[in-house]
């Protein structure tokens, strides 16, 4: 390990150890929503923008703004490019990356290196190594933090550039936001994630370690000021968001239906034990594993189903497996609409 490296390593573990014997006292609850802006809180302190709400500001440099994303996509301001970027990163980013290092770190490698063209191995290797100074700080947790904070700004960036709407900057920032829930638990784990991730993301991209070490210093500082400052400790202050206890527990036990697609389902039957009584088929979103299915009570308002917080995404497999009622009509296509009868069968709705 380079000295820069040592005392990038370093300054990491000085935080870690500040932020295990810190006394934070009792936090207030975040909803979802917020809690999700918040993951993006490290860019507020940075650009001096708000950590709350959809968009980042309310006065905006847009030709600067529009410059931002179109750098960041690397495409045309659109969309497309955006939602593409936005896939890559969600199933190829940095957090990704990290899990195919720490699978050779433990002898189960998730391909073979020498596969690889000799230039793209040195490569590999050379990454691996460098990742390898932060595996004892952030272990199997990896670089997931980066990816997601990253994805998130994007999104509210793209939605004030008027690319994307609020329905689906809503239905990505649930999915990224439930990639932070399923990795970390509480904040102190994702800060340490996500300062490694983005010395792994200059790293990457520059092969610099003093660029790294200024990288570090720069989130190190915001991380300060989230959790030790007098104005900005918001991750002092609100507490990690808790799960939902989704159908009471229910796990799906059979294979019933696709486990790898997924469809919406609102709090009113998730969590309030509503029978599916309403299911409608929407067209998926191609960058997704969506099946474009949408299960509720039936007696939701337009209200309540435009927030984002009263909704979550299952596999088919789940709730096929909480109520086999559903398997007939899976195979329905896009823009069918069903309604359960007083026998419990699922009528189709004549347009």
């Amino acid at each position: 390990m380079s000295d820069v490296m040592k005392d990038i390593v370093r300054d990491i573990k000085v935080m870690q150890s500040r932020l295990e014997f810190a006394q934070f006292g009792e936090k207030k609850e975040l909803n979802r929503g917020d809690f999700s802006i918040c993951l993006t809180a490290v860019h507020s302190i940075l650009s001096k923008t708000k950590p709350v709400g959809l968009a980042p500001t309310d006065n905006p440099d847009m030709d600067k703004l529009k410059e931002h994303v179109a750098h960041k996509t690397g495409g045309a301001n659109s969309k497309d490019s955006v939602v593409e970027y936005l896939a890559k990163i969600r199933h190829y980013g940095c957090g990704r990356k990290y899990f195919d290092f720490w699978s050779e770190w433990n002898g189960k490698p998730n391909f073979d290196i020498n596969e690889l063209k000799e230039d793209n191995r040195k490569r590999y290797e050379q990454l691996r190594d460098f990742s390898e100074n932060f595996s004892e700080i952030i272990g199997l947790k990896g670089y997931v933090a980066w990816d997601v904070a990253e994805s998130i700004q994007l999104v509210r960036e793209a939605f004030l550039c008027g690319y994307i709407d609020e329905a689906l900057a809503g239905e990505i920032i649930a999915d990224f936001s439930n990639m932070a829930l399923h990795t970390y638990n509480d904040w102190s784990d994702f800060a340490l994630s996500y300062v490694c991730g983005g010395c792994y993301f200059i790293y990457e991209n520059t092969g610099n370690e003093e660029e790294v070490k200024k990288m570090a210093e720069t989130i190190l500082g915001a991380i300060e000021q989230l959790f030790f400052s007098d104005d900005n400790d918001i991750w002092a202050k609100y507490a990690w968001f808790v799960p939902k206890n989704y159908f009471n527990g229910f796990k799906p036990e059979k294979e019933l239906a696709d486990t790898k697609l997924g469809c919406f389902v609102t709090d009113r039957v998730s969590m309030e034990g509503a029978p599916i009584q309403y299911a409608e088929r929407q067209l998926p979103n191609p960058n997704f594993p969506d099946s474009g299915w949408k299960f509720m009570a039936g007696d939701e308002t337009n209200e309540y189903l435009s927030d984002i917080n009263n909704i979550g995404v299952f596999t088919l497999n789940h709730i096929a497996n909480y109520d086999e009622g559903i398997l007939p009509i899976l195979d329905a296509p896009v823009g069918s609409v069903y309604e359960r009868n007083e026998n419990g069968d699922f009528v189709l709705k004549e347009k």
